[in-house]
């Protein structure tokens, strides 16, 4: 039987994970306070480490209350997330890639993630076109590290090499994609040589 999870002395009776955020909702009868209802940042199956916003309720429909209000929240900011991507969504696939050997760098290159196994709201091809820069599993090493950029977000994060489907065909890249890889070469473009001036000037 599996160990139940625990916020403290908290039993986690209800878990909701949409986002970047699991919402959870704990009891211990022994406490004035016997329900809780934080967000989950970090844990392992047993126990959590690093939990924010922990509310605590004396009333069970007061604190599910408060659990779907969280759970809801966290779904309108997945909408919200998904309404700027103004493109179709249908993921890509190996057939829209050129293949990557293990031991190939693909610094520089746009390449397509495998998001399969990603929970649902992030099987999206917003998520799968990543501009990869750096780690040792982008240049071929021993690594699995890939570090990138995500073109739909811009934001930068790391990757698994094994996560790599391929390089997208060029015939097969969005044209919402090649606007923001041309974006994010000019912004590292401007980065580069505000650095080369600073260094110049000291």
């Amino acid at each position: 039987m599996d160990e139940a999870r625990k916020i403290n002395n908290y039993t986690i009776e209800h878990s909701f994970n949409v986002g970047n955020r699991e919402v959870v909702m704990g009891v211990d009868e022994t406490k004035e306070e016997p329900y809780v209802v934080a967000y989950a940042e970090f844990f392992t199956p047993a126990c959590y480490h690093l939990m924010s916003k922990l509310t605590y309720y004396k009333n069970y429909l007061d604190a599910m209350s408060g659990y779907c209000e969280r759970c809801a929240a966290q779904v309108q900011a997945m909408q919200e997330e998904h309404s700027r991507f103004n493109f179709d969504g249908t993921t890509l696939t190996a057939q829209d890639c050129i293949p990557c050997p293990p031991d190939e760098s693909i610094v520089g290159k746009v390449v397509v993630m495998d998001v399969s196994k990603n929970r649902r709201e992030y099987r999206h091809c917003a998520y799968q076109l990543v501009l990869a820069e750096a780690g040792n599993g982008a240049s071929g090493g021993r690594g699995s590290a890939v570090f990138g950029t995500c073109l739909a977000t811009g934001e930068k994060a790391r990757w698994e090499r094994y996560e790599v489907l391929g390089e997208i065909k060029p015939e097969k890249m969005p044209f919402w994609a090649k606007d923001a890889l041309k974006s994010i070469q000019e912004k590292t473009a401007a980065e580069k040589s505000a650095r080369k001036r600073h260094g110049e000037a000291r």
